[in-house]
């Protein structure tokens, strides 16, 4: 895992596989359904998007509502993860809790887990 400043590259030590075939997608504004928090990537909650799509969201891109079952989006986000092999470099758009929003050198982005990255030097 990479320090606390966010890179903007990064090198793959790890292959990592998209689990996850149907992503959540939001906009900022839009009403989620939340659930229960990642029990290893603690800043992440389970959230349901308004086509019923769930999947884990950064808590940082949520505003809670009163009732505890509902959050307002606070950007855009989109859940998809890279399939990546060993040894790729990756430029890094964004980062939440512990895990690099990236696009590879042919203009896909998804997010990559920040246990399967390391600074890259150029």
């Amino acid at each position: 895992m990479i320090g606390t400043r966010r890179p903007s590259r990064v090198r793959v030590v790890e292959a990592h596989v998209t689990s996850d075939v149907n992503p959540v997608r939001f906009h900022a504004g839009d009403t989620i359904g939340i659930g229960h928090r990642d029990q290893i990537w603690k800043r992440y909650i389970w959230g349901t998007d308004q086509a019923g799509r769930s999947g884990w969201v950064p808590e940082e891109y949520l505003a809670a509502n009163p009732d505890g079952r509902t959050a307002v989006a606070r950007r855009d986000y989109d859940s998809t993860e890279l399939t990546v092999g060993r040894g790729q470099v990756l430029d890094v758009l964004d980062d939440a809790g512990g895990w690099y929003l990236c696009r590879t050198d042919a203009g896909t982005s998804g997010w990559v887990p920040g246990t399967s990255v390391e600074l890259a030097e150029d």
